[in-house]
């Protein structure tokens, strides 16, 4: 007897440990996660009845239908947005990849700076209001050099990127009439491309300025631009008899 009573009360206690939920509880915790049951489609089916028809009847199958049509469409336009970029980045590829061998064609010096600081050159095929190339002075007086070749003093290539960047691009500017000249007003962002010529010439810039407020913004990828620019250092390079940059 006595034995049967510990066993009891033993049972009585591992009853009491046991936690409970209330109504209450359960409730709260659905309003405050309410993507629970629509992420278990298979706990809804165990629990929704069949659709009924009447007033006042939830029809919660109907309910999580819904939500899980909302989720597939969300999906489709993620998809759409990712199909609409890749198409985009496609087309910036093959613009750069035109324009590096355009630069590689250059008949001479003068023809490759001309290619690069005209609206019809390299602005227009990759799609830009404007172009500019910049190379460092000695003398501490910036100015507009020679064949087009915008003059800069010394530190500003550093001065103009906000540091020892490779790159800089920014959205909603208003464009630098020493860079842009008279197409500066319709410049409305802008990327920015550190070029090292040699070891023993001072650094430069390849500046482009967009049509657009956000057609060069931080977040983009700037890999293709920085290919760009290592065209541009090599041509230079090649046609000014320079060093290496080693």
């Amino acid at each position: 007897m006595s034995h049967y009573n510990d066993r009891n009360e033993a049972e009585q206690r591992i009853r009491r440990s046991e936690p409970s939920l209330s109504v209450a509880q359960v409730r709260d915790y659905l309003l405050a996660h309410p993507d629970f049951l629509a992420n278990d489609p298979e706990l809804v089916a165990a629990l929704a009845p069949a659709r009924m028809e009447g007033h006042n009847v939830v029809d919660m199958q109907q309910f999580i239908i819904g939500k899980l049509q909302n989720q597939v469409r969300t999906l489709r336009d993620i998809q759409s947005d990712l199909i609409e970029a890749s198409s985009l980045n496609s087309l910036a590829r093959e613009q750069v990849h035109q324009a590096a061998l355009a630069l590689l064609d250059a008949r001479d010096f003068e023809h490759l700076i001309d290619f690069i600081t005209s609206p019809d050159g390299l602005a227009r095929m990759l799609g830009s209001r404007a172009a500019a190339i910049c190379i460092e002075t000695t003398n501490g007086v910036s100015a507009i050099g020679v064949r087009s070749v915008r003059v800069l003093e010394p530190g500003g290539v550093a001065r103009m990127m906000g540091g020892t960047v490779p790159y800089r691009l920014v959205a909603n500017v208003r464009g630098s009439r020493g860079l842009y000249n008279h197409l500066a007003d319709e410049v409305q962002s802008e990327a920015l491309v550190r070029l090292e010529f040699s070891r023993v010439s001072p650094p430069g810039l390849l500046a482009l300025g967009g049509f657009e407020p956000e057609q060069f913004h931080p977040e983009q990828a700037a890999d293709l631009l920085e290919f760009l620019g290592r065209v541009v250092e090599r041509c230079v390079r090649r046609w000014l008899e320079l060093p290496p940059d080693l």
